[in-house]
């Protein structure tokens, strides 16, 4: 084989070199800037024949041939900081695509996909702040929700201490009205007045002295007679002396039971107005009262009515809280104001209004007792508690006043009848009212009969009674 000249060799070199690729493990000669420079062509002059020969083999000019053909980038340190050109002065590939990005992997992205990706960054960074945003939100909703629960808590405690202390100042002021009204009562006409020629107290007691006066004076004008006037005719004088005075036959509205001292606060008020009653119908005649009893004064605590009856015994009934429920509470007023009406008045109307077994029995009116048994429905067991002194009004009303019931199956506002106009009173439902004068509808629970057997049979028994128990 010939050797190539040395032109030659530098021809076939210079055709022959590709562009040099970026990364290559070696750099190959410069050649950017003028093809076959001197530093090139000194190289190339200076190389060994034996290395020429190697470097012009067919292997290494294919290999170079074949490199040729593939875009690279610009060799670095020709002075193109921008990576330059090719060396057939073409751009390479980087920089004709202007838009695209180099992934870490190694990929090329496209400028979309390049501004999904920061969309999709900015995206990521907003619901972040949102979930913050909300996150605080909850928290200071939970806080605030806290903060008003609690205060929600403390004021239904005090709300609830203020409607207890209320009560206890309503339950005060109930016991200082009646002690205030017994009081009043106590001093309204209660001593006799010499000044007063009407006064009954001071009547009876002149009467009282003009009879005991009387019998002395008889008594001694007929041991006169007998002994000094007719020794024979004795028994026309003890006859003379013993003549019967006229009784008085009084009819059964005129005879008032036989109340003993008061034994409790509301004896002391309606023995105090009974007695105030009396005196003042003694003084200034017949007195007035309403012909049914006057509801607002049990309804409406605040309310005073033309009927005094109804507004002391409405008193007396509301400071009973046992007596919780409206048929308890309307049965109760009823019977206390058709009694107290009569006791005061004792006359013919008052006692034909009352239901026969509220009248007094003949235990009642001969043999002195507590005052409050006259207000028991039962008249046996009136002459049962009056029999029995040892069982006492706290032993009897702790049990009977949460025990007692009347039967009503209905609604219990049925029993009233509500104003139509204004103006007008509530009235008793007179249903109602025929209800509560049927002794049968009056009843005790088990407490009061585990407590008294006996008052219980008494009243079953008594339960149908029809009679009037003045006879009894």
């Amino acid at each position: 084989m010939a050797t190539p000249s040395a032109g030659a060799t530098n021809s076939l070199v210079v055709n022959s070199m590709p562009p040099p690729m970026t990364g290559a493990a070696s750099s190959p000669p410069n050649f950017v800037g003028g093809v076959g420079g001197p530093s090139s062509v000194s190289s190339v002059a200076a190389t060994s024949p034996g290395s020429v020969t190697s470097t012009t083999s067919p292997a290494s000019v294919s290999s170079v041939l074949d490199s040729a053909v593939t875009p690279s980038a610009s060799v670095p340190g020709s002075g193109n900081p921008s990576g330059g050109s090719n060396i057939d002065g073409t751009q390479p590939a980087s920089a004709a695509a202007g838009s695209s990005a180099t992934t870490p992997g190694g990929s090329t992205l496209s400028a979309k996909e390049v501004e999904l990706q920061r969309k999709r960054a900015r995206d990521r960074k907003s619901q972040q702040a949102m979930r913050d945003r909300t996150k605080w939100t909850i928290f200071n909703l939970n806080e605030q929700v806290a903060f008003l629960t609690q205060m929600l808590s403390d004021r239904a405690r005090d709300v609830n201490l203020l409607n207890s202390r209320m009560r206890m100042l309503e339950t005060e002021n109930s016991q200082l009205r009646a002690q205030n009204a017994a009081l009043q009562l106590s001093l309204m006409g209660s001593q006799p007045r010499p000044d007063l020629p009407n006064d009954p107290a001071a009547a009876a007691a002149a009467a009282a002295a003009a009879a005991q006066a009387a019998l002395a004076a008889g008594a001694t004008g007929t041991a006169g007679t007998i002994g000094s006037v007719d020794p024979a005719g004795e028994g026309s004088s003890r006859g003379l002396g013993a003549l019967p005075r006229p009784e008085v036959i009084k009819k059964p509205w005129e005879i008032p039971p036989v109340d003993g001292p008061p034994t409790c606060l509301s004896d002391q008020i309606l023995q105090g107005f009974i007695t105030s009653k009396v005196h003042q119908r003694s003084v200034d005649g017949a007195l007035t009262f309403g012909f049914k009893p006057n509801l607002c004064s049990l309804l409406e605590k605040d309310r005073r009515t033309s009927d005094a009856i109804s507004d002391i015994v409405g008193d007396i009934v509301r400071s009973y809280f046992e007596i919780d429920t409206l048929p308890k509470q309307v049965a109760v007023f009823y019977i206390m104001c058709s009694l107290l009406k009569w006791m005061v008045l004792l006359d013919q109307p008052s006692w034909d209004l009352m239901p026969t077994w509220l009248r007094p029995t003949q235990a009642q009116v001969t043999t002195p007792h507590a005052a409050w048994i006259d207000r028991i429905p039962w008249p046996n067991v009136r002459n049962y508690l009056i029999a029995h002194p040892d069982i006492t009004l706290d032993h009897f009303a702790a049990v009977y006043s949460t025990s007692f019931s009347i039967r009503w199956p209905y609604d219990p506002t049925h029993v009233l009848l509500k104003a139509v106009a204004p103006g007008e009173d509530i009235t008793i439902n007179p249903v109602y009212e025929e209800h509560i004068r049927q002794l049968s509808n009056w009843e005790v629970g088990k407490a009061f009969r585990d407590r008294y057997p006996e008052i219980g049979e008494i009243i079953d028994r008594d339960a149908n009674i029809q009679h009037d128990p003045s006879t009894l």
